[in-house]
């Protein structure tokens, strides 16, 4: 008899994505900020200043239309991978998403793909067209309890400057 591997996990994950817009919110802001590898850095207006001289396009600020259009690039790059939306929030500045997506996907891709989604629908609707969009990462947060789950539902649905759009706005 021969011997077989056990199969990969078939299970899934659920993860609150956030990522801003380009510009938006640099090293050093006010509000705190995080390098990648998730290294938090302290208010520094020097060091945020640095980083703003640092930038090759102004900031970006999501118009309502534009917000709508990343809306539906990012539910429609979820639909094709089979992805659960449990809620959106498209901002002039930030994106929210809290997904539920197959172990064996990486989270780093979950958010690159989520990226994607809303770049290409972007740029087909002629925004954008030769700039970057979105900052180079984004913070993922893995949400391992029910109660967790329930608390960032509320912040992305109730906490936030503008409330999500309507999924049957498709």
């Amino acid at each position: 008899m021969s011997r077989q591997t056990a199969p990969k996990s078939i299970g899934l994950r659920t993860y609150h994505i956030t990522f801003t817009t380009y510009g938006s919110w640099l090293l050093g802001d006010a509000r705190g900020s995080t390098r990648h590898g998730g290294i938090h850095i302290y208010p520094d207006p020097a060091l945020e200043e640095q980083m703003r001289e640092r930038c090759n396009y102004d900031e970006i600020k999501l118009s309502e239309e534009a917000r709508r259009v990343a809306y539906k690039g990012i539910l429609e790059e979820a639909r094709f991978r089979n992805w659960k939306i449990h809620v959106l929030n498209v901002l002039a500045k930030h994106v929210h998403v809290l997904v539920t997506a197959p172990c064996e996907t990486s989270s780093s891709i979950v958010l690159a793909r989520i990226k994607r989604g809303a770049t290409e629908a972007l740029k087909r609707a002629g925004y954008f067209k030769d700039r970057q969009i979105w900052t180079r990462s984004g913070d993922i947060k893995i949400i391992n309890t029910p109660g967790y789950f329930h608390r960032v539902y509320n912040y992305i649905l109730n906490e936030q400057t503008s409330k999500p759009f309507s999924y049957e706005e498709k």
